[in-house]
């Protein structure tokens, strides 16, 4: 073992002296600061400044869903779509020559996207509407197509009481297990068990192959219930959400000169347009008070524009800890009851008014979900945003109320604006004022003179 000369001792027991002890509470005043961070809460009722709203943006054919309901009082909703045309002749050979085809049944596939498994008795009726249908149609302009007689209609809660079918045979469009009835409808779940897809098999009459229309068919889906009568139908803005049909057919193909030959086949289309219309229409943005023209949603898509004058104390000595905004409805949202959505205040890229670009990254975002029925104060939290604000004084501090999803759903939302000065939008903001480093500490009052 090495010993340790005695003149290097006192080094050693004078080092062991001045080691740190990192557990132990600070002993040295002089190092302590002399204040404490001081939290507090404030609500800014004058921040919101030049807000307005603006429609258009978004129209019933380019929404994710087709929302079809029949709520007496509120609203009547109802899909409508075009299918793509099929060949009527095809080419049986190697050489140019054509044949026409004779059309057989056919297909027709819709996927429920969003349901309410409260309903009871949930009914799907199938209309043939007029091929020229298209973005300009209008209730009124489909009313007596939709009142005249369906084509074919099928009970919802019925199929998914029926047993479970597993085998693959041809009867089933999709593969997998499915339910289906004596009228020879089809229900499969997909996914996730809140989407069914539901087949309608239709004959040449439901669905015929007219030559002069290439094939095309249109069609309009209502929906009826005992309760809660809402759906929402795939669109074609998502990816096979959309209603698809297989068109079978059959064509002679010759074999030789004197005999030939039977050919059966199908072909699948996917719609061309597809919509809702809906009565009573989307209230005009000057239907209301000037008050309330916070406006989200509805068809066209109504958004909002919101400017915020950010204070000084944010932006020089303060550390926002949370903001949220406050928004007060100016009455309960119509729709089904048990329907929601969310409205989203996502902040500007900059300032360019109704065409202002919108910031991507959803961490800036804010959104709160809305219930159907609901008229309590919205608040949704936009803590990222502020502070980003505060942080870059060249930010344009703006925002845009809209709702999600947008042009999917009749639903809007009114709020008051800033001109409603009882329940003008605010910020409730709780910040941390800046720790002031380096400062002396105020001195000790003296004794009195």
């Amino acid at each position: 073992m090495r010993r340790v000369r005695p003149a290097f001792l006192p080094l050693l027991l004078a080092a062991g002296a001045c080691t740190e002890r990192l557990t132990a509470p600070g002993v040295c005043p002089n190092f302590c600061p002399a204040d404490s961070l001081h939290v507090e809460d404030t609500v800014l009722a004058d921040v919101i400044v030049r807000d307005s709203a603006f429609s258009g943006y978004l129209q019933g054919f380019e929404g994710e869903a087709l929302p079809v309901a029949d709520l007496p009082g509120i609203v009547d909703s109802r899909a409508i779509f075009v299918m793509n045309k099929i060949e009527m002749r095809v080419q049986p050979g190697t050489d140019t020559a054509t044949v026409p085809i004779t059309g057989d049944s056919s297909w027709l596939r819709l996927r429920i996207v969003r349901r309410d498994t409260n309903t009871t008795n949930l009914r799907l009726t199938l209309y043939r509407l007029p091929i020229t249908i298209d973005s300009a149609t209008t209730f009124d302009s489909v009313a007596a197509d939709f009142s005249g007689a369906p084509i074919d209609s099928v009970n919802i809660d019925s199929l998914l009481a029926d047993s479970l079918i597993t085998d693959t045979a041809l009867t089933n469009p999709r593969g997998g297990p499915y339910r289906a009835d004596s009228a020879g409808h089809l229900l499969q779940f997909s996914g996730a068990d809140s989407i069914l897809v539901l087949t309608f098999v239709l004959d040449t009459v439901q669905a015929p192959f007219v030559e002069a229309d290439s094939g095309r068919l249109a069609f309009g889906v209502r929906v009826s219930a005992d309760t809660l009568a809402s759906i929402a139908l795939g669109a074609n803005d998502v990816d096979d959400s959309d209603a698809r049909i297989r068109r079978f057919y059959q064509y002679q193909k010759m074999i030789d000169s004197t005999t030939d030959s039977t050919v059966h086949a199908f072909a699948d289309r996917e719609t061309t347009f597809d919509g809702f219309v809906f009565n009573p229409p989307t209230p005009a943005l000057d239907s209301g008070s000037v008050d309330t023209m916070l406006v989200a949603g509805g068809v066209p898509a109504v958004r909002s524009l919101v400017r915020v004058a950010i204070p000084a104390i944010l932006r020089d000595t303060a550390d926002v800890v949370r903001a949220t905004l406050v928004l007060v409805p100016v009455a309960p949202v119509q729709g089904a009851p048990g329907d929601s959505f969310i409205v989203i205040a996502r902040p500007v890229v900059t300032d360019l008014g109704p065409k202002s670009p919108l910031v991507s990254n959803e961490a800036f975002w804010g959104r709160k979900t809305v219930q159907i029925g609901s008229a309590d104060t919205l608040r949704i939290e936009v803590t990222e945003m502020i502070r980003s604000w505060a942080l870059d004084t060249t930010a344009a501090t703006a925002f845009v109320l809209g709702l999600i999803p947008e042009a999917a759903t009749y639903a809007q939302i009114r709020f008051y604006s800033s001109r409603a000065s009882a329940f003008r939008p605010a910020l409730h903001v709780t910040y941390v004022r800046r720790f002031p480093f380096g400062t002396a500490p105020p001195a000790a009052p003296g004794p009195p003179p």
